[in-house]
């Protein structure tokens, strides 16, 4: 049976990083890349953000909600009917009339003192039936029966940046407003933060409100004939939500293999649409100096550029589409290998 894949790895040949690589991308043999990318149809990108792009490369009518997706595949106990908000422990560093977040992945939070402040937020707004959902150290939820009017910006966005012009908007805002400044003078007398101080830790004096949403029947594509394979609970969450099946990312072609290897079991349908995102490998590129980077992109063309382009040769993969973050997306039949006047071309030309 033949197969349609979309591989997606954010950040890859991120423009910015080819350019700094030029003279090192010159000389450098990846055959398999350099020929999906020659013979491959080319599909501008418009800027998208990460929640924004998964949706699109899933058929997705719109971009799913992200608190709510996350949540469903983070929480034991989860409710779709709901509206739901992501409300993450952050720090707030004052920098003259303005405070910049420190997002919760930078503080390296303990699940005891996540917990901790969690329990004095939902005892002190308990009036207000305002009650956090643990998750993780680094991620709480919200979830309100009915839906809210706010309109909230991502936490990716405002990384260690002001947040000034973007705390919540909408009927709202006065609320959420109000319950950030609460939070930032309940968490700075906690003994979590006293203790911190003590070792000269970073705090976690405030929350940040984002990822607003309730799932709605009609701007969800139902796809029980499709797959996703990766560790990123939004598209875990995803998965859950579409009816599609979920598999853990793979390390290479051949374990992806192994994954699809039981789709064709009874009961399961005919699974021959496949999503695989490379999270672990996107997660990482922001830390590789330029050698690791090259050393990565030679793993990647013998564990995935090279069994994809042999798999198109051999008819068992009809439809590929790779995304690996430049500004075009390349898609490829196998017939489009037959375009003998497109050679392949130097790395450094991408």
């Amino acid at each position: 049976m033949s197969q349609a894949v979309t591989l997606w790895i954010p950040g890859l040949l991120d423009a910015l990083r080819v350019k700094e690589a030029q003279a090192s991308l010159k000389d450098l043999k990846l055959p398999a890349l350099q020929t999906l990318l020659a013979k491959a149809d080319k599909f501008a990108v418009k800027p998208q953000s990460f929640y924004e792009q998964a949706s699109f490369l899933f058929h997705q009518p719109g971009c799913l909600p992200i608190a709510v997706t996350k949540a469903s595949a983070e929480l034991d106990e989860f409710n779709p009917n709901h509206f739901w908000l992501s409300v993450d422990p952050v720090q707030m560093i004052p920098d003259r009339d303005t405070l910049v977040l420190v997002p919760g992945k930078a503080l390296q939070i303990t699940e005891q003192e996540s917990k901790a402040l969690l329990q004095k937020f939902n005892a002190h707004f308990a009036e207000d039936k305002v009650e956090l959902i643990w998750a993780s150290s680094q991620h709480w939820y919200l979830s309100i029966v009915q839906p809210v009017d706010i309109q909230t910006t991502d936490i990716e966005k405002l990384a260690y940046q002001s947040v000034n012009a973007f705390y919540p908007k909408g009927n709202a805002a006065q609320y959420w407003r109000q319950l950030l400044n609460e939070t930032q003078m309940l968490f700075y007398t906690h003994p979590v933060n006293e203790a911190r101080r003590e070792q000269g830790w970073p705090e976690i004096n405030s929350v940040w409100v984002w990822g607003e949403g309730k799932i709605e029947a009609d701007k969800l594509l139902i796809r029980t004939d499709a797959s996703i394979h990766s560790n990123h609970a939004y598209l875990q969450g995803m998965a859950n939500l579409t009816q599609s099946h979920y598999c853990a990312e793979p390390e290479s072609y051949q374990a992806w293999l192994n994954q699809i290897a039981g789709f064709s079991d009874p009961g399961n349908g005919e699974i021959d649409k496949h999503f695989i995102c490379l999270d672990s490998v996107a997660d990482k590129l922001d830390n590789l100096q330029l050698d690791e980077w090259l050393t990565l992109l030679q793993q990647l063309e013998e564990n995935w550029f090279a069994p994809l382009l042999q798999a198109l040769k051999r008819d068992e993969i009809d439809s590929l589409l790779l995304d690996l973050g430049q500004e075009y997306r390349a898609h490829l039949k196998p017939s489009h290998l037959n375009r003998f006047w497109r050679f392949k071309k130097p790395l450094n030309s991408l």
